[in-house]
C-alpha cells in the first residue's frame, strides 16, 4: 500500500480500522475544501474533489505509514437524502465520541468565514477529549496577505487554538500542519 492510499470507509463500527493505529481527523464544512487539503497534505490525488462540496459521505481512512489520515463526512450542506445525512451524521458523532486512538485534530476553516456553531462545538469536543486541534485556514489565497493575517488574527481569538493560513491550491502553509503532525509524534507525512 502507498503512502495516502484508502485503507478503510466506515459507517458502522464493524467496518472501522482494528490495528489500533493513532489517528488524525480532518474536520469541517463542506465547502472547506477539505478533500483538496487532504490531497495537497498527501501530494497526490487520492480523495475525490468536486465543485459541488458535500459528497463525503463515509469516514475515509487514508494510511500514512502507521498512522491514519481520517477525512470525515463535511458538515453543513451534504448531497443525499435526508436518511442518508441522519445516517453519516450519527456515525460521525459515534466516531468522534468512542474511538480511542484519536490522537489529533486538524478543523480545516475557510478563511474568508467566521466560526459557527458547529466549529465551535468541535473546538471543544477537542478540548473535553484532550485532542491537540490545529485550524487550517483554507483558501488564504483568495486574499490579499494584508486582508488574509487580519482573519488570521481575528480567527485566533475566535478559536482560542493555534490556526495556520493554508492554501491547498498554492500549497502555502503546509509545512506547519506537517510539523504539527511531526510533533505527535507520528513521524511524519
Amino acid at each position: 500500500m502507498n503512502r495516502g492510499d484508502l485503507a478503510y470507509s466506515a459507517l458502522d463500527d464493524r467496518e472501522l480500522p482494528t490495528d489500533g493505529w493513532p489517528e488524525v481527523v480532518l474536520m469541517g464544512r463542506s465547502n472547506s475544501g477539505k478533500s483538496s487539503l487532504l490531497n495537497a497534505l498527501l501530494n497526490r490525488k487520492t480523495a475525490r474533489v468536486s465543485a459541488h462540496p458535500g459528497h463525503t459521505r463515509r469516514i475515509h481512512f487514508y494510511q500514512v505509514k502507521q498512522w491514519y489520515l481520517v477525512d470525515l463526512p463535511g458538515f453543513g450542506y451534504a448531497v443525499g437524502d435526508l436518511a442518508d445525512k441522519e445516517r453519516f451524521s450519527r456515525a460521525v458523532d459515534r466516531y468522534l465520541k468512542t474511538r480511542q486512538t484519536i490522537v489529533g485534530g486538524i478543523l480545516i476553516q475557510d478563511v474568508r468565514r467566521n466560526p459557527e456553531a458547529e466549529e465551535l462545538m468541535l473546538r471543544d469536543w477537542a478540548q473535553d477529549r484532550g485532542v491537540p486541534l490545529l485550524v487550517a485556514a483554507n483558501k488564504a489565497d483568495k486574499l490579499s496577505k494584508t486582508a488574509a493575517g487580519e482573519r488570521l488574527d481575528a480567527l485566533g481569538v475566535q478559536y482560542r487554538v493555534p490556526v495556520v493560513l493554508v492554501s491547498a491550491r498554492t500549497k502555502s502553509g503546509l509545512a506547519s500542519i506537517r510539523d504539527t503532525l511531526s510533533g505527535l509524534g507520528l513521524g511524519g507525512l
